[in-house]
């Protein structure tokens, strides 16, 4: 599936469960947590999910990707002297 999105305006988030073969509903608990945090007071509150997709690691867990867009920002600003940012929240 193919997004017309503004680099600057994306975030892919990837996720790994090792055990999914054992839990296949556990699989995303990280995920949904780490969706259902609070981001009202940072500059990620208008966060949209895209797309999500779930591709098998070969060994019996799974990788979990995430394309979100940022939307909107609210107040603040992130600022990198990367080429690329690299922004990593804290744990779900």
């Amino acid at each position: 599936m193919a997004f017309d999105l503004s680099p600057a305006d994306t975030r892919v988030f990837l996720f790994h469960s090792a055990d999914s073969a054992r839990d296949a509903g556990g699989a995303m608990d990280a995920v949904n947590s780490w969706l259902g945090k609070d981001r009202s007071g940072s500059p990620y509150s208008n966060l949209r999910v895209r797309d999500v997709s779930v591709t098998p690691d070969g060994q019996g867990g799974v990788y979990t990707t995430v394309v979100c867009t940022l939307g909107k920002l609210s107040t603040g600003s992130v600022q990198s002297s990367a080429a690329r940012d690299q922004i990593a929240e804290g744990d779900a």
